[in-house]
């Protein structure tokens, strides 16, 4: 009798909540959460209630919810966008949010009948079509801004014409009425406390890739995710700088768009996935940590390690790099590494939660290369690859850059050279 009453009160509370504007039930609450397919659809769903629910979410669910929307006060429109970028997979979030793809919209016309020929070879195409009634044919089956797909296009258009200032400006200009952002504006303390504990997945299983790939500890590459997006973001995900960097490692639109697979730049994993990759790449090179991280904020591998301008901008980061990398050599918890970087920890308060999950890793995001086989190794596994510029040579085709490492690593760097994708045509 106790359960049919239960489930009677259930019903009556449903159906309030169907003819009220917000319902003040926790039972109706943590129903439709339970039925949402995720927890990032039942806050878009839900946009107008957010008072209403948020004192029936969980402590966890409530974590979750600070940390995407900080630093509060969205409009409705930009608090949806947040909820969407952190829902959609990378392919659908360029499809959704087409101003990140303008670059290739404004330049794709530059891209040359030759690199074209090139593309519809790498693609498989029977016969030729022109570039006209291609952009056509892709308009009519929304897939302008497939950007996984247009891939060699986009590297191309770019290659041509460079940095864009206006194209940029007109991105951060979009994304901060899109998704509230205040540029400039990193998080504090508690936000990145609060960040660090919701992902802590990501940020675990991107450090185990990155250990084994730079041989070091797991808790040192973690260490190193956790200062250098500390430095960046402070846990703010939807962090924006006026030069056009994006998200919590603040990478620009060429590292997101065209340096490997195009990523949402406000997913947790393919920005730790990006910043490990290049970390894989310099280290690859016989570049140190130290020389990789001040590269990674300058672009310059051996500035500000003679000690020479310490005022500068980037000698600060690395510096400030340098201090907490030291301070925390002998923490090996990641409770306490939060609680030496911010006076705060709140992975004890994590628990399930329903939210997306990128399954993407290191290898997914890295770029696409050529081996290029200079002698009679692996001859009988040869294929005829042509450079954009006309000239030939023996490859295995394209490859993710980790297998063209272990295949030098086994034959030699001298029998197996490296080809970028946007030099070769297939």
């Amino acid at each position: 009798m106790q359960k049919i009453f239960k489930l009677i009160i259930l019903i009556l509370s449903l159906t309030k909540l169907s003819f009220a504007t917000c319902s003040s039930s926790s039972a109706v609450w943590q129903y439709r959460l339970q039925n949402s397919p995720s927890i990032e659809k039942f806050f878009i769903d839900n946009v107008g209630c957010q008072q209403a629910f948020y004192p029936h979410l969980n402590r966890t669910q409530q974590l979750y919810f600070e940390t995407v929307l900080y630093p509060n006060n969205l409009t409705n429109q930009a608090y949806i966008n947040r909820w969407r970028a952190m829902l959609l997979s990378d392919k659908e979030f360029f499809k959704t949010f087409t101003f990140f793809n303008n670059y290739f919209a404004k330049h794709h016309s530059q891209v040359t009948d030759n690199e074209f020929v090139c593309f519809q070879k790498q693609k498989g195409f029977r016969e030729y079509i022109s570039q006209s009634q291609f952009y056509y044919e892709l308009a009519q089956k929304n897939m302008l801004h497939d950007v996984s797909y247009l891939y060699p296009l986009i590297r191309w258009s770019y290659a041509h014409n460079g940095v864009d200032m206006q194209l940029s400006r007109e991105r951060v200009d979009k994304a901060e009425e899109a998704f509230g952002m205040l540029r400039g504006r990193v998080g504090d303390k508690k936000q990145f406390a609060k960040s660090i504990a919701i992902f802590d997945r990501e940020y675990s299983e991107i450090s185990k890739e990155l250990a084994y790939h730079l041989n070091i500890s797991q808790i040192k590459a973690y260490k190193l995710l956790i200062t250098i997006t500390y430095l960046e973001s402070r846990g703010n995900i939807f962090a924006l700088s006026s030069t056009g960097a994006f998200g919590p490692t603040q990478l620009t639109l060429h590292y997101y768009m065209i340096y490997g697979e195009p990523n949402n730049p406000f997913s947790i994993k393919a920005s730790l996935s990006k910043l490990a990759n290049k970390f894989v790449h310099y280290h690859r090179i016989g570049k140190s940590l130290d020389s990789s991280v001040i590269a990674y904020k300058s672009g310059n591998l051996t500035k500000c390690q003679d000690r020479v301008n310490n005022l500068d901008e980037d000698c600060r980061y690395y510096n400030n790099y340098k201090h907490y990398m030291r301070e925390m050599s002998h923490i090996n918890s990641k409770e306490a590494i939060s609680r030496y970087l911010t006076s705060y920890s709140y992975f004890n308060e994590i628990k399930y939660l329903k939210r997306t999950y990128n399954p993407n890793g290191l290898k997914y995001y890295e770029p696409y290369q050529y081996a290029i086989l200079k002698g009679a190794i692996l001859r009988d596994r040869a294929k005829k690859s042509k450079y954009l510029n006309g000239r030939y040579f023996n490859s295995l085709g394209k490859m993710k850059r980790s297998e063209i490492y272990k295949l030098q690593d086994r034959f030699g760097a001298r029998n197996i050279g490296i080809a970028s994708d946007k030099s070769v045509c297939y």
